[in-house]
């Protein structure tokens, strides 16, 4: 005979009246002769049994607890008589939970008023638990629908498997309080600082739905900056009630920005982008080019020129690009505009005299369109190219790093790169909210009324 040994698992529940009550949820059982590394301690589905176990004998524990307050009619103290017994059923994260709820007849004394306590209606006022809608959301926002309710298959005890539909809608829920909750928060005059406030911001093109206006539509995303906080993070698409000024507005809120303050804004220098921290702030801001695109516009003319200057002796024909080329990064670097652009008109002089740029497919050609692009760009941007030494080394920022990241972490990882879905706005703009609150740990502070 096998020797084998026993586990009981049993739970006591104690109530507002201080009586006991004691049961059974689960027996392990484990052979002692035979033993294997496979039967040590708790397998996956045990676990999930004995999670499923507990979570329905402590509902149904805290239902009848709150039952009881309700039974006392609030006018007279008596207690009402039990009509009928139904059936309430709650998803938890740790599984459905079917609680037996009383429905009580009128009060003798003829009051049809409802309680004061009212802890039963409150109690499972919901289909949901806000816990599993929130961890629902965070997964849906991580990884695609399916692939989330399959992990939660896998780790969650549950009567039946999770619907990647139903974890869409709890996600679209949880992204609409957010919102919610964000666009409503006040001025902070407690978090409001002295520190300067700064806002990268960046955009990207996620694949539309069939049937869009296009097939590619540009979302915006960034990071609010301010000295002594956590970074916060925004992100929002086109076409929404809530537009990105106001998402925006809510971050620098969160960031303690008040209306009159300076705010210092990081961009690749395209319009949109800068008229949406206009909208949100309602006064001028101050607009500071990104030196990372700038720069890679000069690595660009730098590589070019590198690849043909040793032909046909073009350091002697054209010895006015020969000598700018180097010297475009110093100045720029510098923030000398005027003294860059003057170098640009000078070789794009020169490299229209040249005969070799009759060829249209040659590289002299394609040098020839990446300085004129560069001296279009200086004179759309002029006012916004800074010192970017001075600032570099005064450790103030200098590029729009931050949003880049935030693009990385927010939108490729989930709509772009491997996961090549299409996407409509509303829904785009959906998990750009979850991820961001994910992403900032605002999920899990947020006081989100998910039951109504």
């Amino acid at each position: 005979m096998t020797a084998q040994f026993k586990m009981i698992i049993s739970v006591e529940l104690v109530g507002v009246d201080g009586v006991r009550q004691r049961g059974e949820i689960a027996n392990v059982k484990r052979s002692v002769d035979d033993a294997r590394l496979d039967d040590f301690g708790l397998s996956l589905e045990e676990s999930k049994e004995i999670q499923l176990h507990l979570q329905k004998e402590l509902t149904q524990f805290q239902t009848d607890q709150a039952v009881q307050r309700d039974r006392k009619c609030s006018h007279c103290d008596c207690s009402r008589q039990v009509h009928d017994y139904r059936s309430r059923a709650i998803h938890s994260l740790f599984g459905l939970c079917r609680v037996r709820v009383p429905r009580w007849r009128r009060c003798e004394c003829g009051s049809s008023a409802r309680l004061a306590t009212d802890c039963a209606p409150t109690l499972l006022n919901g289909r949901a638990t806000p816990e599993l809608e929130r961890i629902q959301a965070e997964l849906g926002s991580r990884l695609s629908f399916r692939e989330a309710a399959r992990v939660l298959d896998i780790f969650l005890p549950t009567a039946r498997v999770h619907n990647h539909r139903t974890l869409r809608n709890r996600l679209a829920k949880v992204a609409d309080q957010i919102e919610k909750w964000d666009v409503a928060s006040p001025y902070r005059l407690s978090r409001a600082g002295k520190s300067p406030v700064s806002v990268v911001i960046d955009g990207a093109y996620i694949r539309a739905v069939p049937g869009y206006q296009s097939r590619h539509f540009e979302v915006a995303m960034g990071r609010v900056v301010s000295q002594g906080r956590a970074p916060r993070q925004f992100a929002g698409a086109p076409h929404m009630a809530t537009g990105k000024h106001d998402i925006l507005r809510a971050a620098l809120r969160a960031q303690g920005w008040l209306p009159g303050r300076d705010v210092t804004v990081f961009s690749d220098g395209q319009v949109g982008l800068q008229n949406i921290v206009l909208s949100a702030t309602h006064q001028p801001v101050t607009h500071i080019l990104d030196w990372f695109r700038l720069s890679m516009r000069l690595r660009h003319i730098e590589q070019a020129w590198e690849g043909i200057r040793h032909l046909h002796d073009l350091n002697v024909y054209l010895r006015d690009v020969a000598v700018h080329v180097p010297r475009l990064r110093h100045l720029l670097w510098s923030g000398y505009v005027r003294e860059a652009s003057e170098a640009v008109t000078q070789m794009l002089a020169q490299l229209d005299q040249h005969p070799g740029l009759r060829d249209a497919t040659g590289k002299l050609r394609r040098l020839c369109e990446l300085i004129n692009n560069l001296g279009t760009y200086l004179a759309q941007n002029a006012a916004s190219i800074v010192n970017y030494c001075r600032r570099y080394w005064s450790g103030q920022p200098i590029s729009s790093s931050p949003a880049e990241s935030a693009a990385n972490s927010l939108v490729n990882a989930r709509m772009n790169k491997k996961r090549q879905m299409r996407w409509s706005p509303i829904g785009t703009h959906r998990v750009l909210q979850v991820r961001a609150a994910v992403a900032d740990g605002r999920l899990k502070k947020a006081k989100l009324n998910l039951a109504v």
